[in-house]
Formats: C-alpha cells, structure tokens, sequence
C-alpha cells in the first residue's frame, strides 16, 4: 500500500512523517530527494542550469537554493519549467522506493500540483489554519509575516486538496493532541496494534 502525506506549508506534514517513523514506518521525503536534484552529479543537474542560467551557481559550481526560490518564486514560467524537470524525477524515485516496502509512506508537498496522487493508493491531508501557518512559518523558517503570507497565497487552494483526499488530520491544537490524532488515524488503518 502507498499512502502520500501532504497539506500546505507548516501545516506539520514532517511532524506527522516524524510520528509514523517512531512506529518503523520509513517514509520517503520528497522534498529531500528533489534537492538532490540540484547536486552536480545528479541528471536533471545540466536541465536546470540550461533553465536558470549559471547565476544561481556559486564559485564551485553548487547551485545556490536561495537563488533558485528568489528567482522562481516571482517567475510563474520558471517556477512551471523548473518543476517539470525536478517532478518526473520525484515520481521516478517514489515509485521505484515503493516497491521495498509492503506498506510505503512517502511526504510529497506538491503532491497535487505535481498530479502525483495517481500513483498512490491513499492521501492523508494534513490542514491548519493560516494563524498557525504563518506564525510556524516566521518561527522555523525566518520568513516574515508578509513572506509568509505571500506564499501561503500562492498556494494551492485547500478545499480542492481536502475534496481529492482519503482522510484530513487537522493540526491546530497541542502536538499532543496532534500525535493523539495520528496515532488514532493509524489505528483505524490497522498500522499498529494495541
């Protein structure tokens, strides 16, 4: 069985992949892998210079994240281009991971803005509210209040993600309640026992 973790940005997508890992679940992470992309020895490497030009690369020929989401984040054409070289590879990788486990978790953000959802057998949707979010945001990843706003904007809406799901875990409470709220989710599958 494949079952896709996803939700917005800070909606605790990596809490919940963290709380089926502490049952030995693996779980596959998308947004790792897709970095890996980045990486000289990785194939999409040359695609993405090609794409972006050799100003996102620093003096050793890395390229530099930072460059990359500056200047995609403002460039919808770009941002379309970019992710049409990186997610063939996404998919490419889950679905090979997959076959190594009977039950297979992968965390997979844009899991419908990548149409990605065909190749798994379930998606569980984690949601929070947008005070939450943005607060998250500024406390983990230093964006500012109006950075933060921005990109929770540019986001794909949630009701179409919440109307495409097998289940939604809302995470606008205690991480107590929140691991209580996996945890039962897990149960009901029959993941763990007790």
């Amino acid at each position: 069985m494949k079952i896709a973790i996803t939700g917005s940005m800070a909606s605790g997508k990596s809490t919940c992949s963290n709380i089926i890992r502490d049952y030995g679940y693996y779980v596959f992470d998308s947004d790792l892998y897709a970095k890996t992309c980045y990486e000289k020895e990785h194939l999409a490497y040359k695609e993405i210079i090609n794409l972006l030009g050799e100003d996102i690369l620093d003096s050793n020929g890395e390229v530099v994240l930072k460059k990359v989401s500056d200047l995609i984040f403002n460039n919808n054409k770009f941002k379309k281009e970019l992710e049409g070289i990186i997610h063939p590879y996404v998919k490419e990788e889950i679905i090979k991971e997959s076959k190594n486990h009977k039950i297979f978790f992968a965390e997979v953000p844009l899991l419908f803005e990548a149409k990605l959802e065909e190749i798994f057998d379930y998606v569980l949707l984690i949601v929070s509210n947008e005070e939450n979010i943005v607060e998250r945001s500024i406390k983990y990843r230093n964006y500012t209040k109006e950075e933060a706003i921005n990109r929770l904007k540019s986001q794909m809406d949630i009701a179409y993600k919440i109307e495409r799901s097998n289940y939604v875990l809302y995470n606008d409470k205690t991480l107590k309640e929140f691991k209580d709220s996996v945890y039962s989710w897990m149960k009901e599958m029959n993941l763990i026992n007790g």
